[in-house]
C-alpha cells in the first residue's frame, strides 16, 4: 500500500486531468503505438465484435534470425490515417470501456519504481485525492499485467525455434506466423 501511496503523491504533485482532447490518440505508427496483450486484445473483440487481425499488428520493430527469419514481441492496435482506429469522429474512444492499460494510465507509466511522464496537455491541472489514488493503483496493475506478460513471452520464445524464411511474433500464448 505504501507503493501507491508514494505514486499517488508524485502524481497529485505534477497534477493530472485528462482534457479528453484525443491527441494521445493520434500520430504516426512511431509516435502513438500501444502495445496490447492477448487479454486486452480478447476484451477489445468481445466489446466490438472486430476479428483480431482488424484490431492489431505486429510489434513493427522486427530482429533478424540465425536462420533468414525474423520476429517481433506483442501486437499494437492498428493506427490509421494517423490515429488509434478507436478515435471516434467526435474525439472520444469507442472502446473506452475495455481500452488497454497504456491508455487507461497515459500519460504516466513506472519504469521499475519511477513514475514517467509523457508529454500531455493535462499535465498541471488539477486532480483530486481519489483521482491520484485510482491511477496509481492502476499503474501498479499495469506494471504487474506487463510483467506477467513479459515473463510468458520470454517462456515461449526460448521453447521455439523461428522457422526458416517466416515472419512471427511472439507473445504470452505462443509464437504466431505472420505474412508480410
Amino acid at each position: 500500500m505504501h507503493r501507491i501511496e508514494a505514486i499517488s503523491r508524485e502524481i497529485m504533485t505534477n497534477g493530472f486531468r485528462c482534457r479528453q482532447c484525443g491527441a494521445c490518440c493520434r500520430g504516426d505508427e512511431q509516435t502513438s503505438r500501444v502495445i496490447v496483450s492477448p487479454p486486452e486484445i480478447d476484451r477489445i473483440i468481445k466489446a466490438t465484435g472486430l476479428e483480431r487481425n482488424g484490431i492489431v499488428v505486429p510489434y513493427p520493430e522486427f530482429i533478424e534470425s540465425d536462420k533468414g527469419g525474423r520476429f517481433t514481441f506483442e501486437w499494437c492496435l492498428r493506427n490509421e490515417g494517423g490515429k488509434c482506429i478507436f478515435l471516434a469522429e467526435d474525439g472520444q474512444c469507442s472502446i473506452y470501456s475495455v481500452r488497454p492499460w497504456i491508455c487507461r494510465t497515459y500519460p504516466f507509466a513506472l519504469d521499475g519504481d519511477t513514475i514517467t511522464i509523457s508529454e500531455c496537455p493535462g499535465i498541471g491541472e488539477e486532480i483530486t485525492p481519489e483521482e491520484a489514488d485510482a491511477l496509481a493503483t492502476c499503474l501498479v496493475k499495469r506494471q504487474e499485467a506487463e510483467e506477467e506478460e513479459e515473463n510468458a513471452v520470454l517462456k515461449i520464445f526460448s521453447s521455439h525455434t523461428i522457422p526458416m524464411g517466416k515472419t512471427v511474433v511472439f507473445d504470452s500464448r505462443g509464437m504466431w506466423s505472420i505474412h508480410g
